[in-house]
């Protein structure tokens, strides 16, 4: 396939069925197809492929020599005209092979002979799921058990990820966990990775985050001295005393020592000596749109990944006459907003009703209506037992933030966002991840979210989250934790208490509008854990061809 870097085109130029297709065979059919781009007026600046060893067998064929990796040639001449082409290894596929690697290897060390331990990613995960709460991540089990799902890309960079790394060091120094002492190797490692690989695939030029943004002459220095810093530190990255650039799982790594090579003389050639290009989107540079060929041509075969010559040639006259290729949502390559349009002033009001429940017999609604009513009693007189841990405490504060973000735009009463924000800090978590915009929430904010967040707990032990009779969680959530909030927290809004209706003015609606937006946001954290749980026994993904071919 052909990827336009200058512009927004592409094109597949050639396919070929063939059962096993050797280097050098392979090798020259790449140097027919430079030849006939040639004769076309398009200039060829690079070549991107997967890890596999035939491909490294066709570039060493070609002209590149990969033998040494503190040595690395990563181009080959263009047999036309003598022009180098640079080679790229698909950093999709390299950031799979090094968190293969580390997962199935748990142990490496570093520079300073430090361990880079696995079992950190683990025990995260067993913490958040422990603590009803994650600090900011998307680690799930279903990320620990990657071997039956090796191939999705979205579960290696979620676990390689910035997120992870603050996450370890926020156990390891932050709350002095014992377990995640020494972590901070482990958090280096995955920090370092999230952001090669973030380097590599850039795909916007106004990115605000500093290593998505692309290379350009902007971001030249920063750039280069990361991609140095890299290429050091993966030469010191040793697997059983080894060098891990020289051991038998390299590929990953050697990958992008050999993406870091080609970049800085891609940078060279195109954008500082020809002046062809003023940046460079690296992932023009990737296998990404290769792939999403690929997986729309199994769309169309109801995803079948194994189609006939007759079924592929069908799909693709499909795709070039009738559709653009786009991906499907659950191929390799937040939470919706639905609230309604809300003010805490002109008359409009936040509606909760006072049962919340499905229709039930009088006997079965009224018992459960006084179960509910003793459970709260129960609640108030025992709510020193539902206190939350540090690490709950700071993940609630971090996650008012967010809350306070989603309301400012429903809220027109200026002393109710007053009331919102604050310039402190409250949350050691959120503190560790301030390299972004991210909005702190007032201490009003927090004690509510804390409170509905006790109240959550007990709730989700007593009544139950997914109880059948409940027809409405959220707003019954609502009118309970309105009933057990402290009243220190009506002390905030001061003087403002009594511009209103004291009993449902802006202060009760601003409450009540704080509760919808975090009870919607924990019970869509639950229900996804619930959904996890269940997909626990996935099958799919490892007998795909029984599915396909025997229709199970």
């Amino acid at each position: 396939m052909l990827v336009c870097v200058n512009s927004s085109w592409k094109i597949p130029v050639g396919y070929f069925f063939l059962n096993g297709l050797a280097g050098s065979e392979k090798a020259e059919l790449v140097r027919k197809c430079l030849s006939f781009l040639h004769e076309s007026g398009i200039t060829v600046s690079s070549l991107t492929f997967d890890g596999a060893a035939v491909n490294f067998a066709m570039a060493s064929h070609l002209g590149a020599d990969f033998k040494d990796p503190k040595q690395l040639k990563t181009s080959f001449t263009h047999p036309v005209t003598g022009d180098d082409v640079f080679i790229f290894l698909d950093p999709c596929h390299m950031i799979k092979l090094v968190r293969n690697t580390f997962g199935s290897q748990k142990l490496l060390n570093d520079d300073a002979n430090n361990q880079i331990d696995w079992n950190f990613i683990v025990r995260l995960c067993d913490a958040q799921y422990d603590q009803g709460l994650h600090l900011g991540t998307k680690l799930r089990s279903r990320h620990l058990g990657w071997s039956r799902e090796k191939m999705k890309v979205k579960l290696a960079t979620q676990t390689l990820s910035k997120s992870v790394a603050d996450a370890l060091l926020y156990l390891s120094q932050d709350l002095k966990s014992p377990q995640f002492a020494n972590a901070e190797p482990t958090a280096r490692f995955v920090e370092l990775f999230s952001n090669i690989f973030d380097v590599f695939n850039s795909r916007n030029r106004f990115a605000k985050y500093h290593f998505k943004r692309p290379l350009s002459p902007a971001t030249e220095d920063s750039f280069f001295e990361f991609l140095n810093k890299m290429e050091e530190y993966i030469h010191s990255l040793k697997l059983n005393n080894t060098p891990i650039s020289q051991s038998p799982r390299k590929v990953g790594f050697l990958g992008f020592l050999i993406c870091i090579k080609s970049l800085k003389l891609f940078y060279q050639k195109y954008c500082i000596e020809s002046h062809h290009l003023k940046y460079v989107l690296t992932n023009k540079l990737s296998q990404d749109h290769l792939e999403l060929f690929f997986g729309a041509i199994r769309s169309k075969g109801g995803f079948n990944n194994n189609p006939s010559a007759r079924q592929f040639e069908a799909a693709y006259k499909r795709l070039l006459v009738h559709t653009e290729i786009g991906g499907p949502s659950s191929g390799n390559i937040s939470l919706n907003e639905n609230l309604p349009i809300l003010s805490c002033g002109s008359g409009q009001k936040l509606t909760v009703d006072d049962e919340g429940t499905d229709m039930l017999s009088t006997t079965e609604y009224s018992d459960f209506l006084q179960k509910i009513k003793n459970d709260i009693a129960i609640y108030q007189s025992s709510s020193y037992a539902w206190g939350l841990t540090m690490f709950n405490e700071d993940v609630v504060a971090y996650i008012s933030g967010f809350v306070v973000r989603s309301l400012k735009k429903y809220i027109s009463c200026e002393k109710c966002k007053d009331l919102l924000e604050s310039e402190t800090v409250v949350s050691l978590l959120q503190r560790r991840k301030q390299f972004g915009n991210l909005i702190i929430a007032s201490a009003m904010v927090i004690n509510v979210c804390r409170a509905a967040e006790k109240y959550f707990r007990f709730f989700s032990k007593t009544t139950g989250l997914f109880n059948s009779h409940v027809k409405n969680v959220s707003l019954l959530l609502i009118n309970n934790t309105m009933e057990t909030l402290p009243s220190t927290i009506f002390s905030f809004f001061q003087n403002h208490l009594y511009d209103d209706d004291p009993i449902d003015g802006h202060a009760s609606q601003l409450i009540k509008l704080i509760l919808k937006q975090y009870f919607n946001l924990r019970i869509h954290h639950e229900t996804v854990k619930k959904a996890d749980e269940s997909r626990s026994t996935r099958i799919r993904s490892v007998f795909t061809k029984t599915i396909l071919f025997s229709h199970q």
